[in-house]
């Protein structure tokens, strides 16, 4: 079970997290998110059950958790300031949010482009933003966040065990979830705050450092053919540089899926 008040009681945001929607169990945080939008919502309202069970990845993937044992939850945001061209960069940010507050307790993983959470090479974690525009003004975003916290080697599928893991795997040590989550929320409105404040914040020097390839070789998928090529960095606006027969290539998250590292 999530304690709210153990959340509560490790905040120290001004308005994220400060309404927190807790169910035992839940088909999806995101769908939830979106019926809570409908209904008249708060920006920083959180949601999180303890059991979802049908969760959303990218690319119409299901994001797979067990119950009781990993973190799953998403956070309502009605950005004040954002052009919508830069609404690709809250998924960089969320990222940069998790790693940051990971390293508070003493974790350090990577990020894989775009949006995977990454420990000792294996994948703990992933992140979904949704988000509603109107006239080319985002009205509300929703950031999904999924992290597996304490789960051990028989709670995934085998076809899953050479790629992903937990914090309990590869720490050897149970979690308290709600540190995790409130030290992520902690760094999230920091990162907000200055993304809105600042229109010449440079989120891609953050998210390059905790980058796990840059200049490694990939291979990524494009119109269901597989490419090739160098991983170079990734730009202000938050596409990734890939080097493909001496020419720099840039796409956006949606423009390419299942990027690997070779």
């Amino acid at each position: 079970m999530i304690f709210t008040n153990l959340i509560e009681a490790n905040l120290k945001t001004n308005t994220i997290g400060k309404n927190i929607e807790y169910y035992t169990q839940l088909k999806s945080t995101n769908n939830e998110a979106w019926e809570i939008i409908k209904e008249g919502s708060q920006s920083g309202t959180l949601i999180i059950t303890d059991n979802q069970i049908s969760g959303k990845g990218r690319n119409g993937n299901e994001w797979e958790s067990k119950s009781g044992k990993s973190l799953t939850f998403s956070l309502i945001y009605q950005p004040r300031t954002i052009p919508v061209e830069k609404i690709g960069l809250l998924s960089i940010l969320s990222g940069i949010s998790i790693l940051d507050g990971l390293k508070e307790l003493n974790i350090n993983g990577g990020l894989k482009w775009p949006n995977d959470i990454i420990l000792n090479d294996k994948k703990i974690g992933g992140i979904l933003c949704e988000s509603k525009i109107n006239k080319k003004i985002i009205e509300w975003v929703v950031i999904g966040v999924g992290i597996n916290v304490n789960e051990s080697m028989d709670d995934f599928d085998l076809n899953l065990t050479k790629k992903a893991s937990s914090l309990f795997i590869e720490l050897g040590q149970n979690t308290q979830r709600e540190r995790v989550i409130a030290g992520i929320l902690n760094n999230m409105e920091l990162l907000l705050e200055r993304f809105e404040s600042d229109s010449n914040f440079d989120i891609s020097k953050d998210w390059n450092n905790y980058c796990t390839h840059n200049n490694k070789k990939v291979s990524f998928k494009k119109n269901n053919m597989t490419h090739y090529g160098l991983f170079k960095n990734i730009t202000i606006d938050g596409k990734c540089i890939i080097e493909s027969d001496g020419k720099n290539n840039y796409y956006s998250g949606e423009s390419i899926s299942d990027l690997q590292i070779l």
